[in-house]
């Protein structure tokens, strides 16, 4: 309790209103002790000047032969009070006493009487006012006495004796206690006082303290909406205005870093790359979905961050991390999926390494196109290389002299027309496949019956299944169907799917061709019993120069971009092709055109 600032406010009052009545009671009694001294010795020497003046015996040089009529005078004429004592002691050796109101010390030495002092006595034998205030005892009880031993010279100036006066003082130190103990009971009801007022006071100031308190409790919890009531313009009103202020500053900070923050959080975790920040001593300050995904991370506190940084990087540890402005990229593999980590220190603020932070990024698909870019570089340069060959050995050998055998230069140019051609409908395939994944491909899109059209391409590729003595079976569509499609590329998609059927369908094969409408889709299946499709190669099939067997391939002639050019053909019109095939069992093409509805047709 007397911890707190009230009860400090409190106490120091006390102690400043104690101190000031102590200072103003010591200097009250201290002038009231004085001023009753002066006042007794006032009147004690007034005293002595009424003898003087009262008598011309005193003023005589015979004080010894007067003495009697001196004891008589000093007992009839002279009046003092009851704490007074009168004593007239004769200049000689003895000292004597020849007159007093103890009448009992009458003819005594004053050196015999304990009432009077006899080192003021000698004192006073000088020539001077002698004064003292020691303590007596009286009857068992210690007071203090006020003596005084004033000379009296006669004419010529030498000293005839002295007047000697004492006067107890208890009435003096009673009213001194008395004032004392008025001043204590004083000082106890200011203190009384002072307590009561200082609680109000102190609460005035610790009050408004408290509030500020009760606020910045509240503020921390998060809650900025409290105001200080201002109450006054001192300093605590002064005070009561800056928390406010502050409190709206730091409201508006705290929601800028707040705003700044989700930003960032947002930002983080609809990235398609994972990152994750560590603190030096390996505990994750910070992870996105996308890291915890890649990284599998369950709980963030339960990581070792030093054991996952050398999955990374080998050569990294925190320890090492604090020392250096480290930063590097690796490429990793994780769980078949390729990524490229990059990590840099950050810095807090007194510019020293806080932490480190990284940056996952999937490149899985972007080297499967590098690699892809690679091989399709390598395939192109392969198919233009074999003709190129070709020609060129088949031109010199004609320029050495084959040209005299018509028959073996017919046979030879034969070749080189038809190495040309490939070459031609390689570049052309090419030109037309680029311009396809560009979107730069004129279709002429016109509404068409696809069974009419499939028909027209099955009697143009008559000979070549009957040349295998193949077996191809097509009941045609059941339904009037139309779909919107450009017609040249519906036919290349026929014939390039058909023809392959064949071309992998062995003699006295069987092909199955059939159509149907499927969930407002135009369906074609092209079934055989070919060579089959083993499973891991049926989606690399569409890519540019795919061979399953490129050897058995290339006998087959082709130039290895057809399904490539069929697959974009379907995309541009919304269409899909579907494959599904077992090896040695055959393979089965789907194509799914969207057909347009009759009613739709009519408007």
């Amino acid at each position: 309790m007397f911890r707190s600032i009230r009860w400090r406010f409190i106490i120091i009052y006390l102690l400043l209103v104690f101190l000031a009545m102590s200072i103003v009671g010591f200097f009250i009694t201290d002038q009231l002790e004085k001023i009753q001294l002066e006042s007794i010795t006032q009147s004690m020497r007034s005293h002595v000047f009424s003898i003087l003046a009262s008598s011309t015996l005193l003023q005589d040089d015979d004080w010894e032969g007067n003495k009697e009529e001196i004891s008589e005078l000093i007992d009839k004429n002279v009046q003092i009070g009851y704490d007074e004592n009168l004593y007239i002691v004769l200049n000689t050796d003895e000292k004597p006493i020849i007159g007093s109101t103890v009448s009992s010390v009458v003819s005594l030495s004053a050196y015999e009487t304990r009432r009077i002092n006899n080192l003021l006595i000698l004192e006073a034998m000088r020539g001077e006012v002698v004064e003292a205030i020691p303590i007596e005892n009286f009857d068992g009880t210690e007071s203090k006495v006020k003596h005084m031993a004033y000379p009296v010279k006669n004419e010529n100036g030498n000293i005839e004796g002295i007047i000697y006066l004492t006067y107890r003082l208890d009435s003096v130190y009673e009213t001194m206690d008395n004032a004392t103990k008025m001043l204590t009971r004083a000082t106890l009801l200011a203190l009384a006082i002072t307590i009561v007022l200082g609680f109000f006071l102190a609460k005035s100031i610790t009050g408004p303290i408290k509030e500020l308190t009760m606020k910045a409790k509240e503020m921390s919890k998060g809650n900025f909406e409290e105001v200080v009531e201002v109450k006054s313009n001192d300093e605590l009103g002064q005070l009561a205005m800056m928390f406010n202020y502050l409190t709206m500053e730091l409201k508006k900070n705290i929601s800028q870093v707040y705003q700044e923050k989700s930003k960032m959080e947002t930002t983080f975790n609809y990235m398609a790359d994972g990152v994750i920040t560590f603190d030096l001593d390996g505990n994750i300050i910070y992870a996105n979905p996308v890291a915890k995904k890649i990284m599998d991370i369950q709980d963030e506190k339960n990581i070792d961050g030093d054991q996952l940084l050398s999955e990374i990087d080998y050569q990294l540890s925190f320890g090492f991390l604090k020392e250096s402005n480290y930063t590097n990229n690796v490429i990793v593999n994780i769980n078949d999926y390729i990524y490229k980590i990059n990590y840099a220190p950050f810095k807090n603020e007194i510019e020293e390494v806080g932490g480190v932070i990284f940056v996952i990024q999937d490149i899985t698909e972007q080297q499967k196109l590098e690699n892809m870019r690679k091989e399709f570089v390598a395939n192109v340069s392969h198919e233009l290389k074999t003709p190129i060959t070709t020609i060129k050995s088949y031109t010199e050998t004609l320029l050495e002299g084959a040209l005299d055998n018509q028959e073996t230069a017919k046979y030879f140019l034969n070749v080189i027309n038809n190495e040309s051609d490939r070459m031609s409908r390689l570049v052309s395939d090419l030109l037309r496949l680029s311009r396809m994944e560009y979107n730069q491909a004129d279709w002429n899109k016109i509404y068409l019956n696809p069974c009419e059209l499939l028909t027209e391409t099955l009697e143009k590729l008559k000979l070549r299944w009957e040349t295998k003595r193949q077996k191809l079976e097509y009941e045609g569509c059941k339904d009037d169907i139309t779909v919107l499609f450009d017609k040249d590329g519906l036919e290349q998609i026929y014939q390039n799917i058909i023809g392959n059927a064949i071309k992998y369908t062995p003699e006295e094969g069987k092909i199955d061709v059939s159509c149907d409408l499927v969930d407002n889709c135009f369906v074609i299946k092209i079934k055989d019993n070919g060579i089959g499709i083993p499973e891991e190669y049926q989606e690399r099939i569409f890519e540019r120069f795919y061979r399953i067997d490129k050897a058995r391939s290339r006998d087959f002639g082709g130039t290895g971009l057809g399904l490539a050019i069929v697959k974009h053909i379907a995309e541009a019109h919304d269409s899909k092709i579907e494959v599904d095939s077992t090896p040695n069992d055959g393979t089965e093409f789907r194509i799914v055109i969207p057909a347009i509805i009759r009613g739709e047709l009519d408007v």
